[in-house]
């Protein structure tokens, strides 16, 4: 059975060590400091059970999962900051079996979190327009009464929650309008003494009795019941816009004015398609590790069809396409074609049980259009980041959470396209081969060594079986750039907890098995490497492109083939220098 993971987010370095000591027998153990969490929160969100210090920043405490378990280690006796999950309190003085009780008793109520858990619980720009994010920040950092404008879909009532997580105290409640009154605020609350953010939505319908609810709230900051005094803060949210609001038939207009303090308008996502792509990659992103699938990218005509569409259902609209595509298309590079917007019959890609699809043949003079292609896309999406980040500087700079959002952003932009022209650079460096004799192990050990952090990240395990007499006659720097190149695609495809097999053969072969979906990893393989081109232009990951054509140009060839759900990946490679026959033709010598 595989161990619960435990992830301990604290700045004390003696908390974290003692935390993995005491839980490290038993759990598998994480540790980092809220910075650490802040850069990579990818990192710690398969966490079981997610142990924080209580002097976590608010930022931090937004960005964690709905229904991740927690357990505060805390120096007082506050009470517990608002969680989207189960939480419990554990003095930082504890002993080692009160730790290890409370870990478990967590563990125990874990509860699999629901298929339609929302994508986003935060504050934080795409999901956001930059001028929301600004304002919404403000709203947490107050007691006002906020009214959200928005259509549906553009998530109102999550937005609404994450204001009310940023606080980190008390119970979040949402009422629809039609049915808020005294007795059932009292009754959703608990009739628990303590603060409470009451949503109220579609203020439109609000009735009689609702408005004179609100009224007292606002006059007196809260309620009192039986059990004792209730801080009520204020957050509603309406269809209409704001000035529409004001015209709204039966809306007390004393009230109207008290309400609005912190109006925040989400604009329609139509309205927003210069940050399409950018929401895109944030969703899909997230939506690949819910759905513990390898990283998905859009071409550009899939990206131009996404920003041309009118988005009726908005923000929720997109999340449930991105969902039904990312599922059901396979990816890794999603196409306009493949985009499933639900008007037609919604099937994925078919392939052949033995095997993969046949792609439409590429002549070889297009490899400079697939390479072109691909590095239109890496950079399309990182250049719109940095410009919407520029249009939006002063404003963002204004505060820290603005100042972190402009490293973040522009830091990740930047390290992607760094990315894809160091390869790129190295890829055109290489010349003629000049081959010499080359161990098969000293071209694949270091390799596998430098993607051993990236295997633990993913969870992946490593089963290298060299085979010492293995001698190859190669260029070794390009076979050695070929081969890391194909073991990052096949990491890329494989799901978490997946075995790598990698054997180098005695015949100068080096072969990379996994199991897996084959519909996800060895169709696409398949289709790519069938050919005498590059396969599709949609489909070709350059790390594949670059890989392919040293590994020919070495006097090499790459094939895969699948069975029994048994993905293999072969590379021959020259054994001897390449003899020259009769008609002057070289032959190759591997066997």
């Amino acid at each position: 059975m595989d161990r619960a993971r435990v992830c301990v987010i604290d700045s004390s370095p003696t908390m974290r060590e003692t935390v993995g000591i005491i839980l490290g027998e038993r759990c598998e153990v994480r540790a980092g400091t809220p910075q650490d969490y802040l850069r990579d929160p990818a990192a710690y969100a398969d966490a079981d059970v997610l142990i924080v210090g209580d002097d976590l920043p608010v930022e931090v405490l937004a960005t964690i999962p709905q229904g991740t378990r927690l357990l505060w280690l805390q120096d007082g006796s506050a009470p517990l900051p608002s969680t989207p999950g189960a939480s419990a309190r554990l003095p930082r003085t504890f002993q080692p079996t009160a730790l290890q009780r409370q870990v478990q008793q967590l563990l125990d109520a874990r509860q699999p979190a629901p298929a339609g858990v929302a994508l986003w619980a935060g504050i934080e720009y795409p999901i956001l327009p930059i001028d929301a994010t600004a304002l919404a920040w403000r709203a947490a950092r107050s007691d006002l009464p906020v009214v959200l404008c928005a259509e549906a879909g553009t998530g109102k009532g999550r937005l609404a929650r994450a204001i009310h997580s940023l606080r980190r105290e008390g119970r979040f409640v949402a009422l629809s309008a039609a049915s808020c009154g005294r007795s059932v605020l009292l009754q959703a609350a608990a009739l628990t003494p303590g603060s409470v953010t009451l949503y109220v939505n579609d203020l439109c319908a609000i009735t009689a009795e609702g408005q004179h609810l609100l009224r007292e709230l606002l006059d007196c900051g809260g309620l009192s019941s039986d059990a004792g005094w209730h801080n009520v803060r204020l957050i509603c949210g309406t269809t209409a816009t704001f000035d529409g609001l004001a015209e709204v038939s039966g809306l007390d207009r004393d009230l109207y004015y008290r309400l609005s303090v912190l109006p925040i308008t989400l604009p329609p996502l139509r309205e927003r398609s210069r940050d399409i792509p950018a929401l895109v990659d944030h969703l899909a992103a997230q939506l690949v590790r819910n759905l513990s699938q390898a990283p998905v990218s859009f071409t550009a005509a899939a990206m131009e069809r996404l920003q041309h569409y009118l988005w009726f259902g908005n923000l929720a609209e997109l999340e449930t396409v991105l969902t039904r595509t990312i599922a059901l298309a396979g990816g890794p590079r999603i196409d306009a074609a493949d985009l499933l917007f639900g008007y037609t019959t919604m099937v994925g890609h078919t392939e052949t049980v033995g095997g993969y699809r046949p792609e439409p043949e590429v002549a070889a003079s297009e490899s400079v259009d697939l390479i072109i292609n691909e590095l239109a896309h890496e950079f399309k999406n990182p250049m719109v980041t940095i410009k919407t980040v520029a249009q939006h500087l002063e404003q963002l700079l204004q505060d820290e959470h603005g100042r972190q959002q402009v490293a973040r952003l522009t830091g990740e932009a930047v390290e992607r396209m760094d990315r894809t022209l160091e390869n790129l650079l190295q890829f055109t460096r290489f010349g003629t081969p000049v081959p010499d004799r080359y161990p098969m192990a000293s071209l694949l050990d270091p390799c596998l060594t430098d993607l051993t952090p990236e295997l633990m990240q993913r969870r992946l395990l490593l089963d290298y079986q060299p085979a010492a007499t293995s001698v190859v006659f190669v260029d070794g720097p390009q076979i050695a750039y070929a081969i890391e190149n194909l073991s990052r695609l096949i990491i890329r495809e494989l799901g978490e907890g997946e075995t790598l097999a990698v054997r180098s053969g005695d015949e100068s072969t080096l072969t990379f098995e996994f199991a897996g979906a084959f519909e996800l990893t060895a169709s696409k393989l398949g289709g790519l490497l069938a050919h005498g081109g590059n396969g599709s232009a949609r489909h070709v990951p350059l790390g594949l492109v670059f890989a392919k054509a040293l590994i020919e140009r070495n006097g090499g060839t790459i094939d895969t083939r699948s069975a029994a759900e048994r993905t293999c990946l072969t590379v021959r490679l020259p054994s001897a220098p390449a003899t020259v026959s009769a008609n002057g033709t070289a032959a190759r010598p591997h066997r």
